[in-house]
């Protein structure tokens, strides 16, 4: 029952980052909508700084999730980059609500406050998720060995942050972007000497 309930406020968290940031919701707000008390927020999170926390890694631990299934050791490097900006941008025009709660992980001032506490789950993210795709795609020479692949998942995140937030915001005349053209442009500069070109 104590998971049930625990699940049920970070699952009240994640409704409410869909229309603020952190810093915007309060422990009455996540009282209200969960149905739940506000002294049994403080009994599981210990604070409203844990609840953040928590929440954060929360969404964190779901990103992973998601991010398995497109970060394949089985597909080439190129094919995983390119299912997940498809993905990312479609998960925006899909899921707004979901992908606001992601947004406000990124944007969220107070999320400096929590970085360290963070640094497991994106180390985490990095071993499970990015680090064997990068890994065969050295071996088979896909890239070159020198590439940096923070530097590589950081240019394509701010790209397709860019997307999600006119999506989310409804700007006018957003063309929906070639998710294969867009990794094209990364690869001219990482790809290594048994690498081939472009798409065909």
């Amino acid at each position: 029952m104590g998971d049930n309930n625990k699940e049920k406020l970070l699952q009240a968290g994640i409704e409410l980052l869909s229309e603020k940031t952190f810093s915007e919701i309060t422990m009455d707000l996540v009282a209200e909508s969960s149905n739940m008390s506000k002294p049994m927020i403080y009994y599981y999170f210990k604070s409203k700084e844990g609840y953040y926390r928590s929440l954060a890694k929360y969404l964190l631990k779901m990103a992973r999730e998601m991010m398995k299934d497109m970060f394949s050791p089985d597909f080439s490097l190129r094919d995983s980059l390119t299912r997940y900006v498809k993905f990312r941008i479609e998960f925006a025009e899909i899921k707004p609500g979901l992908a606001r709660a992601f947004m406000s992980m990124v944007h969220d001032p107070n999320i400096g406050l929590m970085i360290e506490d963070l640094k497991s789950e994106f180390n985490l993210m990095r071993i499970e998720v990015f680090d064997p795709v990068f890994e065969r795609a050295v071996e088979t020479g896909e890239i070159d060995p020198g590439t940096d692949r923070v530097l590589v998942m950081t240019m394509l995140n701010s790209s397709i942050i860019a997307f999600t937030m006119k999506i989310l915001n409804r700007f006018p005349s957003i063309e929906f972007p070639d998710p294969a053209g867009m990794v094209d442009i990364i690869f001219d500069g990482i790809k290594g000497c048994g690498a081939k070109g472009g798409r065909q």
